[in-house]
């Protein structure tokens, strides 16, 4: 729902903006460029920008699969 939308920018403290509708009911959605890397229990574990390589996004994930360790319950 937009609701959720809303609340999960806020969350991520990204910015999402949807412009105005044209005469077709379309619109164009202005957003921050920013990848999130989400381990198994749902925490963000790295952000990426446009600075980024493909390499250095791929190398990042790899190692942050090779050393994830889940948190202890509580």
């Amino acid at each position: 729902s937009p609701e959720q939308v809303r609340a999960a920018a806020a969350a991520f403290r990204v910015y999402v903006s949807a412009g105005a509708p044209d005469s077709d009911g379309d619109y164009v959605v202005d957003h921050s460029v920013l990848t999130f890397l989400l381990g198994p229990d749902g925490l963000v574990r790295d952000c990426y920008g446009q600075a980024r390589t493909a390499e250095e996004l791929a190398q990042s994930v790899r190692r942050h699969m090779e050393t994830y360790e889940p948190l202890p319950p509580g």
